[in-house]
């Protein structure tokens, strides 16, 4: 069970580069397999994006919260820049992109709560190094950067060496895995992949179930500081090139998966920016991702911190 304060006397502030996406939600019964059609019992659409899902769950939790992004000129950006308004996030460096679709995500979760998603980027892939370079000021002055993958290298890059120069920690959460650029390694100073992603970042077999501790030490000889393992009901592997630490999540009814990740790296990156120890701070997050899973769709289920507080009725 968590130990650490819930409230904290700094408040955060936090900036997001990264995306923002619709979320197209189908539950079924279970994942098709291939050629196969399954029906659905249920559809539903709202706001997400890694980036954007990981801003609202920074400012639910007390952060100053800023994102940078893109997001297109139709009723689906229209949505984007309500919802971020509504959440109390500074939009100043996002922008709708004339004649471009805002980005998408297809979202099938089965019954048992576990979800696989397809993403189509469009007015993500508009995000550059200038937009970024405009938001210097920004990014200098949050006490955590927070990076992801549905946006191209550019930006991350250019958004990750401000900060470094600034003495501003980096969190990069690999998702979807892919190649990380050099130049981008070597000013993340937390990465936070889940098993699947550490594997792929590694060139490993997804079948491939190594130790997670080792999976890390491997990760950190790519030339990171520290990695943090997600771990889902688990809760998360801390690993720096000293030692190793498991942090245990709560244990919860599971009703959806989808964006326990987001939870996590958003809470993640406030309470480094409050200024926790990094033990602190992983036990918070876990606490947030286990939360998030307790509720269908992902934005109803980020919570704030008062949430945060009463997850102690699941804790033993």
């Amino acid at each position: 069970m968590y130990r650490g304060d819930i409230m904290s006397d700094k408040t955060a502030t936090v900036t997001i580069v990264g995306s923002y996406n619709v979320g197209l939600t189908m539950n079924i019964p279970r994942f098709p397999t291939e050629g196969e059609t399954v029906t659905a019992q249920n559809f539903s659409e709202g706001p997400g994006g890694k980036g954007s899902n990981q801003a609202v769950a920074a400012a639910r939790l007390g952060a100053n919260t800023s994102f940078i992004g893109k997001v297109g000129e139709d009723q689906y950006g229209d949505d984007a820049i309500k919802l971020l308004k509504s959440e109390n996030i500074d939009i100043t460096h996002t922008a709708q992109v004339a004649e471009t679709h805002t980005g998408v995500a297809f979202i099938l979760v089965n019954e048992d709560g576990d979800n696989e998603i397809t993403v189509a980027p469009v007015a993500n892939n508009a995000l550059d190094s200038d937009v970024v370079q405009s938001a210097d000021d920004v990014i200098r002055n949050s006490d955590c950067l927070l990076l992801q993958f549905e946006v191209l290298d550019p930006p991350l890059i250019t958004a990750a060496q401000i900060a470094a120069d600034a003495d501003v920690p980096v969190v990069l959460n690999p998702a979807p895995a892919r190649e990380i650029p050099p130049s981008l390694v070597s000013n993340v100073d937390y990465l936070t992949p889940n098993e699947s992603e550490a594997l792929t970042l590694l060139d490993k077999d997804l079948k491939d179930k190594t130790n997670h501790e080792r999976l890390g030490k491997e990760l950190l000889g790519l030339g990171f500081e520290s990695v943090i393992i997600t771990q889902g009901s688990s809760g998360a592997l801390l690993v720096s090139h000293n030692d190793s630490l498991s942090v245990a999540a709560p244990s919860v009814p599971v009703a959806d998966t989808t964006g326990a990740g987001d939870a996590f790296n958003g809470a993640l990156a406030v309470a480094l920016g409050e200024g926790r120890p990094i033990e602190d701070a992983t036990q918070f997050a876990c606490r947030a991702g286990a939360l998030e899973v307790t509720k269908q769709e992902v934005i109803p289920g980020l919570p704030d911190r008062t949430s945060i507080q009463s997850i102690s009725e699941y804790s033993d």
